[in-house]
């Protein structure tokens, strides 16, 4: 698989716009003990990650941590809001809303509401809504946690969303095919472009990512369609993210922090 990648990657690649590497100074790194899988960090340098499907938080100072083994294992998180973090239970058709102390202040049940809804995809939609994907109806819609209603925005999508960002106004998605889309509140949808070949990637922004391929990082500007490789000696990681400025690298129980300087 690694060589297809790698193949593909050569081939795309020298179809598009080249830069020489961009400079990444390492910051500091800190210590996840024990953790199995890091999902990023929010705008007060807080982390968020699992352990035996266990959500921790932690900062330099101060450690939080959530659990619900009743509803099984954590299928997604969203911290776009550290004020209003959501845990998406997939098996249970159940998302928590905890606050910035990881207290539980609202459990939704989505059997209740609609039996034929299956949520796979979570995020913050603004004030007292959350955005939402069913994979029965293969439909993006809106939450509203005040009168516990829901409203599709989209027509049914082609396949299943494999990663997302949100904001208030727009969730940003990428489906089954690496095609990369956004749909508003409104219900327009908008195709932004197809990743490269990767093995791995996170959002930089809503419209540039950060990815991996044979031991490299790499970024690419869907606008521009340029690819930049990130001068980072780390070789392997286990997840990656990307806030302020600064990679975070998931690897080995830490996080590698590196500044980019674009």
């Amino acid at each position: 698989m690694n060589n297809i990648l790698t193949y593909l990657f050569l081939i795309i690649t020298s179809n598009l716009i080249a830069q020489s590497s961009i400079n990444c100074i390492k910051v500091d790194s800190i210590s996840l003990e024990r953790a199995e899988e890091f999902f990023g960090k929010d705008n007060f340098q807080n982390y968020y990650y699992v352990v035996s499907n266990e959500l921790f938080k932690k900062n330099k100072s101060k450690a939080y941590n959530y659990k619900n083994l009743a509803l099984g294992e954590i299928h997604d998180i969203a911290i776009e809001n550290p004020l209003q973090i959501i845990l998406l239970y997939k098996n249970f058709n159940t998302v928590v809303l905890l606050d910035n102390q990881l207290n539980e202040v609202q459990k939704i049940d989505f059997n209740s509401i609609n039996q034929n809804l299956i949520i796979t995809s979570i995020g913050f939609g603004g004030q007292n809504k959350l955005w939402f994907f069913d994979s029965v109806s293969q439909k993006i819609g809106i939450y509203d946690l005040i009168t516990s209603s829901i409203k599709f925005l989209s027509t049914p999508l082609k396949g299943n969303i494999t990663k997302k960002i949100t904001t208030y106004n727009l969730f940003y998605f990428v489906n089954e095919n690496n095609e990369y889309l956004s749909i508003s509140i409104f219900g327009k949808i908008q195709r932004i472009g197809n990743l490269p070949p990767n093995e791995s990637f996170c959002f930089l922004d809503e419209s540039k990512i950060i990815f991996t391929n044979s031991n490299s990082f790499f970024v690419y500007d869907f606008n521009l369609k340029i690819i930049s490789k990130l001068d980072i000696s780390e070789k392997s990681s286990q997840n990656f993210f990307f806030k302020d400025g600064i990679l975070s690298i998931f690897t080995q129980n830490k996080i590698i922090n590196y500044q980019i300087n674009f």
